[in-house]
């Protein structure tokens, strides 16, 4: 669980990084998005059957979610300005 959040993190911040559109998510809702988004697509790959603990498609889902999760959120949230 420890590691699939902290995957979560660093992924969350490194999505932010490299956002097309550039850092259009703030840095909080970047932390938060990226372990949410980890822990969904890990959990939920589990409870589906896709793989089990230890195996390394685990971890990539982890980083996918995450990685999905903070790009949705950029391209979808209105823009001020």
């Amino acid at each position: 669980m420890l590691g699939t959040l902290i995957v979560g993190l660093l992924v969350g911040l490194a999505a932010r990084q490299m956002h097309p559109a550039g850092k259009v998510v703030s840095l909080p809702a970047a932390l938060v998005l990226g372990m949410a988004g980890a822990a969904a697509a890990f959990y939920g790959g589990r409870a589906l059957h896709l793989f089990i603990d230890g195996q390394m498609s685990g971890w990539l889902a982890a980083i996918v979610g995450a990685s999905v999760l903070v790009g949705l959120w950029g391209a979808l949230r209105p823009r001020h300005g």
